[in-house]
């Protein structure tokens, strides 16, 4: 079974999600960017049943972005990590927050694609380089 660990910028908030991940995509609604900083944010979701904070902070602090979403955050360092939506058996990860954000790639969906910024262009590429040892 798969692992993959991430955090935020500072490490007190850190996670672990086991199994496969599902739905691996971009967002660009107004929300993501504006609690994000960036134009578009990469998202992957897990099973809150095979998810776990590990970290010394905790779990992140929660913002309730919306009627149905809480918007997961390291209290220190303000790193944007998770989205949790009310009645949902899953957890939306950023990509970004994985120790290797190479690990999962973005698959074609772009929510709120009409969001980008006009000067923002996005081409999801197959990985091609290698790791380094």
């Amino acid at each position: 079974m798969p692992v993959y660990e991430g955090g935020c910028l500072c490490g007190a908030i850190r996670y672990e999600a086991k199994g496969k991940p599902g739905f691996p995509h971009l967002c660009s609604c107004s929300q993501c960017r504006k609690w994000s900083g960036a134009p578009t944010v990469a998202w992957v979701e897990f099973p809150l049943e095979s998810f776990a904070w590990t970290g010394p902070g905790g779990e992140p602090k929660r913002f309730q972005s919306s009627q149905k979403s809480r918007r997961g955050s390291c209290p220190i360092c303000g790193s944007a990590i998770s989205v949790e939506d009310e009645g949902y058996d899953k957890i939306s990860i950023t990509i970004a927050s994985l120790d290797d954000p190479d690990a999962i790639v973005p698959g074609k969906q772009h929510s709120y694609k009409k969001g980008v910024p006009v000067w923002w262009s996005v081409a999801i590429e197959r990985p091609t380089r290698t790791k380094k040892a």
